[in-house]
């Protein structure tokens, strides 16, 4: 890991890594992914107490635009030109998402969108929202997420019910000076933020 550079560089790194590097119009375009290794699981619904339907992560803005953003001082975001996310950022981040809540929560069905329903069993299951005010860089040198989640309970006798609003910002230094740095630490900072997660929700009492 390299050492980071010092504050008083940050702001021009943060112009020349993070703006789309826009004064070299050939450069090669670079695109960049969640790491996330994928590790053999199997989950039944006779081995779990409840089930958990995760929905697509909205961002707000622009913020879901495949051209990594970086926040400037002036209260601007831009996106990069060059340096992309491989796919859609609000995808990447539900699947990322999904898994580490999978792993976490051993007793619980946990799904993407649309919930498994096969009998009258599986018609009460919770749902687990996330907005993101912030998915980007800043010209500080920092990766931030910031944002909220909401967690629905839904019964088949009562209908759909907002249970939690958790209010969160994971903001950290970045890993490395460049864009492999950025997303490394968006990541970190991602896994932080649904370990948080999985702990709330892990204390519930299912109804």
């Amino acid at each position: 890991m390299r050492t980071l550079l010092r504050p008083q560089f940050l702001a021009v790194i943060g112009v020349l890594f993070l703006s789309g590097c826009s004064q070299s119009l050939n450069a090669p375009v670079k695109y960049y992914q969640f790491e996330q290794s994928i590790k053999p699981m199997q989950r039944s619904s006779t081995n779990t107490s409840a089930q958990l339907r995760i929905n697509t992560v909205s961002l707000r803005g622009a913020l879901n635009n495949r051209g990594i953003a970086m926040k400037m001082d002036n209260n601007q975001v831009n996106a990069a030109n060059y340096h992309l996310w491989s796919e859609a950022p609000d995808q990447m981040l539900t699947a990322s998402a999904h898994q580490a809540l999978f792993t976490a929560l051993d007793n619980w069905m946990v799904v993407k969108g649309l919930p498994v329903i096969t009998d009258k069993d599986q018609q009460s299951y919770y749902e687990l929202e996330y907005e993101l005010h912030h998915f980007n860089g800043d010209s500080h040198g920092n990766a931030d997420i910031s944002g909220l989640w909401r967690l629905y309970y839904t019964s088949f006798e009562k209908g759909r019910s907002l249970k939690e609003i958790h209010y969160f910002s994971e903001v950290s230094p970045l890993i490395d000076d460049d864009y492999e740095g950025l997303v490394e630490s968006l990541e970190l900072n991602w896994h932080n933020i649904n370990k948080q997660v999985a702990t709330t929700l892990s204390s519930l009492s299912h109804e």
